[in-house]
């Protein structure tokens, strides 16, 4: 696993996700309660960037057609067949670290 910094821990607002890129990959970070979380950015559905969705608390709602994902384990809230990778993020100081394989 290789270690990316991906943003500042201020860059992020409580209740936030963003889209960041990590060699030609798509990560969205989020931060939740003090505590940061990474998926994958793509939505199974359509392609939505889960980096642009809304977050009700640890969910995360597609922009496009509204699936929804739980940013700690990616599982598809509302459909069974569908789920997002999910990362793991350390906090160092005020930077937000994502592990990539």
């Amino acid at each position: 696993m290789a270690k990316h910094k991906v943003c500042k821990t201020g860059d992020l607002a409580e209740g936030e996700g963003n889209k960041f890129e990590i060699n030609g990959q798509d990560i969205a970070v989020y931060c939740v309660e003090g505590t940061f979380w990474a998926t994958a950015d793509f939505c199974p559905h359509r392609g939505g960037s889960l980096g642009h969705g809304k977050l009700d608390g640890k969910t995360i709602i597609c922009p496009n057609h509204g699936w929804q994902f739980d940013i700690t384990t990616g599982e598809c809230l509302n459909n069974v067949s569908g789920e997002v990778d999910t990362f793991t993020v350390s906090v160092e100081g005020d930077e937000v670290f994502v592990e990539l394989p």
